[in-house]
């Protein structure tokens, strides 16, 4: 059908190339980016727990549908009335900061298995602008991706990708170190499996995220990390690095691989500040530096009180001027629970990043 109006001429309005991102304010109302570990925060998502967690102690719907807590990955028994209640602290705590929060959806009422949705880092991921909707390796968390879409779709937030086909990626295998530089750790490896395809991230998921982000900007140098070890990423507390600045992380070197220190140092200058063994925790044979959390700006950070973190961890990272604030969220965090603070908090809206 022709386009041609019935006064002969054509769609009305001054046709002209645009970027999306240019666009971003005016049609999507906000400038929906994260690309940024550190820019100073605006907006994240966190997920209420909810009824998922009184699922633990049934038979889980997966193999081997043992009703035991390491069936569930559970480390105690869950109780959902004090986990809403710090839950409810760290709304607080981000909106004395004045950082919006967003809810997550619940957990469907058919998915009551997804008792690791409170990891909402993990879920979706910051292209350029815009979210990317991950595709995990667990079971138990397969379909997060479905209320996380809907969450993104009724806050405006425009959803510029999806992992499909046999893809795997979750955000805590990615890190972006600054708005020009990206690493995707493949081959993250679980316990109960070897399969070079059946990992937290596969060479799949590695490509199709690469191809949006750069698709986006072709500037970005998206690397990957090495896996078959110790996770080494920006965006999760791990036992290599921890960034609390621009270009500057907390952890000793020697846990990554030094090609790829090689490369932070030469391309960015990267500052690995190695923490003394008493700022340190200690689980089992690992070592990992002090609690980090979530940064709030540069230089800046909220981690959960002690003993997710360790007050001599707290003292010494304000020795080296680092601003620290806690909040009280024990039972949703290690040691209590497995997964981290800044895993459960999904940054959304992030200033750039201050210019050198």
């Amino acid at each position: 059908m022709s386009q041609k109006t019935r006064s002969g001429g054509y769609p009305p309005g001054f046709q002209m190339l645009t970027d999306f991102e240019e666009d971003m304010p005016r049609y999507w109302g906000r400038k929906w980016k994260a690309n940024t570990t550190i820019g100073k925060l605006r907006m994240v998502m966190l997920h209420r727990p909810g009824n998922e967690f009184l699922s633990v102690g049934k038979p889980t719907p997966w193999y081997p549908n043992e009703s035991s807590l390491k069936a569930w990955g559970m480390l105690e028994k869950p109780n959902l009335e004090e986990m809403v209640k710090d839950h409810e602290n760290v709304v607080d705590a981000f909106k004395q900061e004045q950082i919006e929060v967003v809810i997550r959806k619940p957990v469907p009422d058919d998915q009551l298995h997804q008792v690791f949705s409170v990891d909402t880092d993990d879920s979706s991921y910051p292209a350029v602008y815009g979210r990317v909707i991950l595709r995990m390796l667990s079971e138990a968390r397969r379909g997060e991706e479905v209320p996380v879409y809907r969450t993104l779709a009724d806050i405006g937030c425009p959803v510029v990708g999806m992992i499909t086909g046999k893809g795997m990626a979750e955000g805590g295998t990615i890190g972006w170190l600054d708005e020009k530089h990206m690493i995707i750790q493949i081959h993250g490896i679980y316990y109960n499996t070897h399969e070079p395809e059946v990992m937290r991230a596969n060479e799949s998921g590695f490509n199709q995220l690469s191809n949006i982000v750069k698709m986006q900007d072709p500037e970005v140098d998206v690397r990957i990390a090495p896996g078959y070890g110790y996770r080494i990423g920006s965006s999760t507390l791990n036992i290599t690095y921890q960034m609390v600045d621009k270009h500057t992380s907390i952890c000793d070197p020697k846990w990554i691989s030094p090609y790829l220190t090689n490369w932070m140092e030469a391309e960015m200058d990267w500052n690995f500040i190695t923490p003394p063994d008493k700022a340190c925790r200690h689980y089992g044979v690992n070592t990992v530096g002090p609690e980090t959390g979530v940064v709030l700006g540069p230089g800046k950070i909220m981690v959960p009180s002690p003993p997710s973190s360790t007050q001599k961890g707290i003292k010494w990272l304000e020795s080296i001027g680092i601003d620290v604030l806690q909040v009280d969220c024990a039972s949703i965090v290690v040691p209590r629970r497995d997964g981290f603070f800044h895993c459960t908090v999904s940054s959304l809206i992030r200033d750039s990043e201050p210019k050198d």
